[in-house]
């Protein structure tokens, strides 16, 4: 079955709006309830910075893997995706550790970053 140019432009703005619409929500319930989303999750994480499942997977195992050289660390990020600057780096570990995931190593990560900055 081919889909026409047409069509596939049509179901590109679809998901376009899908994904638009997912953070509005998103932003509409932490604004309902700010006092309960102190700590982002890596689920609120995921739809604010629209990852893929393959993302989240390179992403682990660059977490798995951490071997305390941070200029590495961030290159391999940013081949995995653009988006994951370090600042965004180093706020989606915040949200794996505070979605209870993978605390040891993003901990660890965390700790290696807050001793440069100290």
């Amino acid at each position: 079955m081919k889909i026409s140019e047409k069509d596939y432009q049509y179901l590109i703005d679809e998901i376009e709006k899908l994904k638009f619409h997912n953070r509005s929500l998103l932003t509409l319930i932490g604004n309902l309830h700010e006092e309960k989303l102190e700590n982002t999750t890596i689920h609120e994480a995921v739809v604010s910075f629209d990852l893929s499942k393959n993302d989240l997977r390179e992403l682990k195992e660059l977490i798995i893997n951490y071997d305390k050289n941070r200029f590495a660390f961030e290159q391999k990020a940013l081949l995995i995706n653009p988006v994951f600057s370090r600042d965004n780096l180093l706020f989606i570990i915040e949200c794996f550790v505070n979605s209870e995931m993978f605390t040891t190593m993003g901990n660890e990560i965390l700790d290696d970053y807050k001793k440069i900055n100290n």
